[in-house]
C-alpha cells in the first residue's frame, strides 16, 4: 500500500528521509491481507487432500459393495487362485520353451 508520503518521496527523489514504519491502518490492512491469503491456502490444501483421499475411499467402497467383509474375504482367496493359476501356467510355458530349445 503506497501512501501519499511514500508516493511523494518516490516522485521528488527525496530518499534521505527515514522510514518511520507503518501506521495502524496500514498494519491492520496488511494483517487482513495475510489472513485472507492464509485462509485461501487452507482451502486449497483441504480441496487437494479431499481429492486425494476421495478417490481411495471410492475405490474401497466399490470393492466392499453392499455385502461388506464377507465379499472381500472371498475376493482375496479368488485373487490368490487367479494369481497362482497364471503364474503356474507361465512357469509351465517357460519350462516347455527352454526344454524345446535344448534339443
Amino acid at each position: 500500500m503506497v501512501t501519499e508520503s511514500t508516493e511523494n518521496k518516490l516522485i521528488d527523489g527525496n530518499a534521505k528521509q527515514e522510514w518511520r514504519g507503518y501506521t495502524i491502518d496500514e498494519l491492520k490492512y496488511r494483517r487482513a491481507v495475510a489472513l485472507v491469503k492464509l485462509e485461501m491456502q487452507k482451502g486449497r490444501l483441504a480441496e487437494s487432500f479431499k481429492a486425494a483421499t476421495g478417490s481411495l475411499a471410492e475405490t474401497k467402497s466399490r470393492l466392499l459393495g453392499t455385502k461388506g467383509k464377507r465379499f472381500t474375504g472371498k475376493l482375496k482367496y479368488f485373487n490368490y487362485l487367479i494369481i497362482g493359476y497364471k503364474s503356474v501356467r507361465t512357469a509351465i510355458n517357460l519350462w516347455r520353451s527352454f526344454k524345446g530349445k535344448r534339443r
